[in-house]
């Protein structure tokens, strides 16, 4: 992420270092699952631990949002936690942000299962070294709709 691009890589961290420090930490945390088949889970005793910090501790953004993708019952669920300071920002700010980041990405994902929202990465295709171009090629070729029988 950013950290390692602006502290830890000597070819990106001149230039980052030029440029005022971000007001907006995000953190996206990963994809969990809460089945009980995971290779981790919390422990349910610990359902009810908390934290918190100190008041006058400061924080290193302006705004920080922490998300992570959890799997249950009903399919993927993407939930989010919004911080601030107390008197940056009032909630009335941060939820009409929040909902209007939650919107943006029901447009992405509502445009993304439509036909023509595009085609396979490279990442998508981890049997073959194929490049974007290449697959754009290839995808050029075959009728819309092409499905390909497995071989059994």
């Amino acid at each position: 992420g950013y950290g390692l691009l602006r502290h830890l890589n000597p070819d990106t961290a001149g230039e980052l270092a030029a440029f005022p420090a971000p007001q907006i930490g995000f953190n996206y945390l990963g994809r969990l699952s809460t089945g009980t088949d995971a290779d981790w889970a919390v422990a349910p005793e610990a359902d009810g631990l908390g934290g918190g910090a100190d008041d006058a501790m400061p924080l290193p953004h302006a705004l920080e949002i922490n998300a992570l993708t959890e799997d249950g019952p009903g399919g993927a669920r993407l939930g989010a936690v919004w911080s601030w300071p107390h008197g940056l920002l009032s909630e009335e700010d941060v939820r009409d942000l929040a909902e209007t980041w939650f919107r943006a990405l029901d447009a992405l994902a509502a445009h993304a299962e439509g036909p023509g929202a595009g085609g396979h990465t490279p990442s998508d295709l981890t049997l073959v070294n194929l490049t974007q171009d290449e697959i754009d090629a290839f995808e050029d070729e075959l009728e819309p709709g092409t499905e390909w029988e497995m071989p059994k």
